[in-house]
């Protein structure tokens, strides 16, 4: 199938599935709540207006809390969901 390529990342999808979006959303947002700050972690440590902002699941993006390209992990555990401004201008930091 990879033509006798070896690197088994290549098979990896580097997406998170819907379920595990939903759930890390859900989680965050309620834990934001609690906190009165915002569910992206990057706006709830500014200044701006967006510190307390509650965004919406389709306006957040999942990210992988350590890179899919430095060998961040595909699971629950490495996914942290960002507003898409944050999560764009973040790159594989």
């Amino acid at each position: 199938m990879l033509d006798g390529c070896q690197d088994k990342k290549l098979l990896n999808v580097r997406v998170f599935d819907e379920n595990i979006k939903r759930r890390v959303y859900n989680r965050q947002t309620a834990e934001a709540k609690e906190k009165g700050e915002s569910n992206c972690p990057l706006c709830a440590v500014g200044h701006d207006a967006n510190k307390d902002r509650i965004w919406a699941l389709k306006e957040m993006d999942a990210d992988h809390v350590e890179a899919w390209s430095k060998g961040g992990a595909i699971d629950e555990s490495n996914c942290q969901m960002l507003c898409k401004t944050h999560n764009r201008a973040k790159g594989n930091r």
